[in-house]
């Protein structure tokens, strides 16, 4: 089979030539034209030889010598430019064979990647789903008209609209007017926004108190929105919540103390805008000891109800009553006139109360006695108008009770003590030489921060003192308020911030343990713009690594936090500084507030520590700002700790840091370094 095979077919070489030959149609015509060529000259000569045909013959053997001498001229006009042309449509053929080829193998990576792409955005886009539709936070894609296009399970519940319904909805059907105006621009276009405190309006009308997000992008050159919108119900109940336990009193509902002193400023500031008087009445039931001793305190505690019942209907919607504690309360009455105004509502005050009370089966005769102190006219501070009030209160008790007194103390006493401060403060802050000559009139006590899991110091608070000349050793409640009405702050905050640094820097070279030193920074300080740079100075001069400082600032400046503010407390941050908020609890702000700022710790006000195991309230609250502080990341040092049951009941709830008495009082940097030695006091908490 084999040797018949290579009998039928041509050798390589020779089927090589051959179809080199017959593909080539120019070759073709040359060997056609000279082979014709060679036969005519052959057949001339035959004919040459041969005897002479018939005619007919000669005419049939002149034609064929005819063609075959015109059969290279054909070549050369006509067989050859056609020959050549079809070469070039032979190469014209395997030049779009080859391009044909290579569009085939883009087409093919190009398919395979499209393939690839699209498996890869199917991938995308389950997990995107899963993503979204697991999550609990609402969470909606807008267009650019800022219509819904987008919606998850978690927003149809929370809203109460199907998801069929939602779609091609604006986003400001969901949104309550106050919180529209804010979520666009005057355009109408939606504004960008991040973590904003808004309300929400469900299906049913109901509102929804809620964090909402809004952030673009872009897709086909086209703006695209997404929102998350996360419900904050629960929080903003537990807020109230603290609140109401933080600022009413729980037996009577009145505002407490705190709330009071709050609402007296207001009031104060009201007042001096529209230059009118407040007065304020401090009202204290008599012989009320003697009806908790012989009817018991149920019935003091009625009795407490009832008057705070009456206050309330004697006054007017915008004035306010308070209970200070046990049967102290307060009246404060704005746009008062004259004074007789304020005089006629005690008079109403002590007839009201003198009618007798039938509490239980009991019926109680009671009586009270109130001073009254007036805004401007006494004072501007309020602190200083509440001792007035108290003052002429106890007057009016000497004066027999069931009466009232005004506050009629000599004020140029009080103005000539004021005075005489002002000038030995200035003295000891010279404006042209302070560090120089007045610095040692200054000192600084330092009392140590405990870790409640290891017992170690883990910060000592930089306490500054005034050795003033004639008072003796003078608290900083004695001179800093007056150094930051006389614009004096500045120079001590920075003569501390300095001592307290340097001191550290030398500590550490002695080796002692490692530990933060903190610094109580006033709000005024923080206005100065160059007050980071301040900060950052002394750090350099110092040689103090900043993640070694502390800076205590107190709860009121988070209250009307601007974006300078903010701005200030990110660069501090920034440096590695720890920020902390003093006083937590005594102000209007709440947990929520410090999401948003850089905090690191925060310090329980003293006076929930005070009571904390025997008042149920302040322990409410001083747990509830533990939890709620630890949810989100912050630690929380209590204040104020000068009792082992304090101390334990703090341990119990997951207090991080104790500072207080029962540890040490503010010492000098010595006595300071003899603590650490000693290590009195300073054992592991958890040993407890």
């Amino acid at each position: 089979m084999l040797s018949g095979d290579s009998k039928q077919h041509p050798a390589p070489a020779e089927a090589g030539y051959q179809e080199t030959v017959f593909r080539s149609p120019a070759r073709l015509l040359r060997i056609v034209a000279l082979a014709s060529l060679a036969a005519e000259l052959l057949v001339m000569s035959v004919l040459h030889q041969l005897p002479p045909f018939p005619w007919y013959v000669e005419n049939v053997l002149g034609g064929a010598a005819l063609t075959i001498l015109l059969l290279p001229i054909l070549y050369v006009f006509l067989f050859r430019p056609l020959s050549m042309h079809i070469a070039e449509l032979r190469q014209m053929s395997e030049s779009l064979r080859q391009q044909r080829d290579h569009l085939e193998e883009l087409v093919q990576s190009r398919t395979a990647d499209l393939t690839a792409r699209s498996l890869e955005l199917a991938d995308r886009e389950v997990h995107y789903r899963a993503v979204v539709e697991g999550a609990t936070d609402g969470i909606l894609t807008l267009d650019g008209q800022a219509r819904i296009i987008r919606i998850n399970a978690a927003s149809e519940k929370m809203f109460g609209y199907p998801h069929d319904e939602a779609m091609g909805m604006p986003i400001a059907r969901l949104l309550t007017a106050a919180s529209a105006e804010q979520c666009f621009n005057p355009d109408g276009s939606p504004r960008t926004v991040s973590g904003q405190a808004w309300e929400c309006r469900k299906k049913n009308g109901a509102t929804l108190p809620v964090m909402f997000s809004l952030s673009v992008f872009m897709h086909d050159n086209m703006p695209y929105y997404t929102a998350i919108i996360q419900n904050i119900s629960e929080r903003v109940m537990y807020e109230k919540r603290l609140a109401r336990l933080a600022y009413y009193d729980s037996l009577t509902g009145l505002p407490n103390r705190r709330l009071f002193h709050e609402r007296l400023g207001r009031a104060l500031t009201r007042a001096k805008r529209n230059e009118k008087l407040v007065a304020i009445l401090f009202l204290d039931l008599d012989h009320f000891k003697d009806i908790n001793d012989t009817l018991g305190h149920h019935i003091g505690d009625l009795l407490l109800q009832e008057t705070a019942k009456r206050l309330t209907a004697l006054i007017r919607e915008d004035d306010t009553v308070a209970r200070l504690g046990g049967d102290e309360f307060t009246v404060v009455l704005e746009n008062i006139s004259v004074v007789t105004e304020a005089e006629a509502v005690a008079n109403k005050i002590l007839q009201a109360l003198s009618q007798p009370l039938l509490l239980g089966t009991e019926e109680i005769y009671v009586t009270a006695s109130i001073g009254i102190t007036y805004y401007p006219l006494d004072d501007s501070e309020i602190e200083k108008l509440i001792m007035n009030a108290d003052g002429a209160m106890y007057q009016a008790k000497a004066h027999g009770r069931n009466t009232f007194e005004v506050y009629t103390a000599k004020l140029r006493t009080e103005a000539a003590q004021r005075l005489a401060m002002d000038i030995a403060l200035r003295k000891a802050i010279s404006a042209t030489d302070f560090l120089l000559h007045y610095q040692p009139e200054f000192i600084l006590h330092y009392q140590p921060e405990i870790d409640q899991y290891t017992g170690e110091v883990v910060s000592v608070e930089a306490l500054v003192r005034w050795q003033h000349p004639e008072l003796g050793l003078l608290g900083p409640d004695s001179f800093i308020p007056l150094s930051e009405e006389t614009g004096l702050i500045d120079a001590i905050g920075e003569w501390v911030l300095r001592a307290a640094c340097k001191q550290a820097t030398s500590w550490r070279a002695a080796g002692l343990p490692t530990f933060n030193v903190a610094v109580n920074v006033s709000a005024l300080q923080l206005q100065n713009r160059d007050f980071v740079d301040m900060v950052a100075k002394i750090l350099e001069e110092t040689g103090l690594d900043a993640k070694y400082l502390e800076l205590e600032l107190t709860e009121s400046m988070i209250l009307n936090k601007t974006e300078a503010f903010i701005a200030i407390l990110r660069d501090l941050k920034a440096m590695g500084i720890t920020l902390t908020i003093d006083d937590f609890g005594t102000g209007h702000s709440s947990l929520a507030n410090l999401q948003l700022l850089p905090i690191d710790k925060v310090k329980i006000d003293r006076s929930f520590v005070n009571n904390i195991t025997t008042n149920e309230q302040d322990a409410t609250i001083a747990v509830s700002v533990i939890e709620m502080a630890h949810k989100l990341g912050i630690k929380v040092v209590a204040e104020g700790v000068e009792t082992e049951e304090q101390l334990r009941y703090l341990y119990t709830h997951h207090c991080d840091i104790m500072q207080g008495y029962h540890f040490s009082r503010p010492v000098v940097a010595e006595d300071f370094e003899t603590l650490l030695a000693t290590g009195v006091e300073l054992s592991p908490l958890s040993a407890l």
